[in-house]
Order: C-alpha cells, then structure tokens, then sequence
C-alpha cells in the first residue's frame, strides 16, 4: 500500500509530457474462495426449455407469453362466472368460456416451462391420474353443455375440472404444496404485523 502511494506523490510531481509515459504497479486482490462460479448454460433453465419446443423463443418471450396466457385465462374464468346465475339459459356459454380459459391456464405454464418438458411432465406416472381426471373432464364439460344440455353434469364436471386443473398447477410449482403454504405464511404473517401496526 505504501508502494502505492509513493508512485502516486511521484505521478503528481511529474511534467504533463511524462505523465504519458509513467507506469503504475496496482496491488493484486486475492478473490476469495468461497466465490460460487457461475452454472454453465447447458444446465440453466433457459437452456432446458430451449431444448424442448420453439428454440428461438428468449426467455423474455416465455415469460411474456406466460403472462399473456395467463391474463387470457383469468379473463375467459372472470367472463364465464357471469353466466352463472343464468347458467341453465345459457350452459353452452358457460362450458366454452370456462374451457378456454381452464385450456389458457395450461398454454402459459406450457411456455414458462417448455412445451415438450411440460407434456412430459403432465403425462409422467406421478402425475398420469390427475391428468388424465383433467383431460376427460374438460371433454365431459363440453359434452354435457353442447350435447347432452345437461346444466347440473355441466356444472359438476366444471367443479371437478377447477379441482383437477389445481392439483396439476400444484404438480408443477417447484416445491408443489409446500412451497405454496410457505408463501401464504409468509403472506399471512406480513398482514398479521401490517393490522397490528395499525392505530385501532
């Protein structure tokens, strides 16, 4: 250090056509060793995703496209509770818009995490029972709303349908049940500390 700054007293008593010419020794910092290095791509979450469907897709694009769908979904579900009071009237409404919006759900987990990664997923042994419930309930919700005009199959099939749809999105979610009942105590905490804090 002291090296240092001796050359620097140097360097400034020096003329400005020297200056040029003056060399600086800067002291070496040691990195320290618990420094983690950086993952290499081939085992990135971009890089797997790439690997299964629409390579060219950037990670900003998935994302974009998982909310897209995502908003999509929430729309077509918020559009179909409207025709709930009214649901013997107008079933077929009701089952399409339902559907759509259940089908919107799976679309934007398909571009969060690949579209081939997430049929396999879907269609693995763990996971086959809840899927295969997902998939003949969305038909059976169709089919007792456009052809058989049943109101009460209809509606029952699109229970069962939301429940199935969940358990799938629970599959999916890294750390699955439990890692959403962290964050909803984390989430009840933080509003429990927020009411407490408030003047009563």
């Amino acid at each position: 250090m002291s090296s240092l700054k001796s050359d620097l007293d140097e360097y400034l008593l020096l003329q400005s056509d020297q200056k040029k010419s003056f060399n600086v020794k800067l002291p070496q910092l040691k990195v320290p060793f618990f420094t983690r290095k950086s993952e290499p791509e081939a085992n990135s979450w971009i890089k797997d995703t790439q690997d299964s469907c629409f390579p060219k897709l950037s990670r900003l694009q998935r994302i974009v496209g998982f909310v897209a769908c995502l908003g999509m979904g929430m729309l077509c579900m918020a559009l179909s509770t409207l025709y709930i009071p009214v649901l013997i009237l107008k079933a077929r409404k009701f089952a399409l818009l339902y559907t759509l919006g259940s089908l919107f759900f799976i679309l934007s987990f398909c571009f969060l995490s690949g579209f081939g990664s997430f049929l396999k997923q879907m269609f693995s042994k763990p996971r086959l029972l809840t899927s295969i419930t997902y998939s003949s309930c969305l038909l059976l919700t169709l089919y007792c709303a456009l052809v058989a005009r049943s109101t009460a199959f209809t509606a029952l099939f699109a229970v069962t349908q939301i429940i199935a749809l969940l358990f799938m999105i629970l599959g999916m979610v890294p750390g699955g049940a439990t890692g959403l009942k962290f964050f909803g105590q984390l989430f009840k905490t933080s509003v429990s500390a927020t009411t407490s804090a408030l003047p009563v």
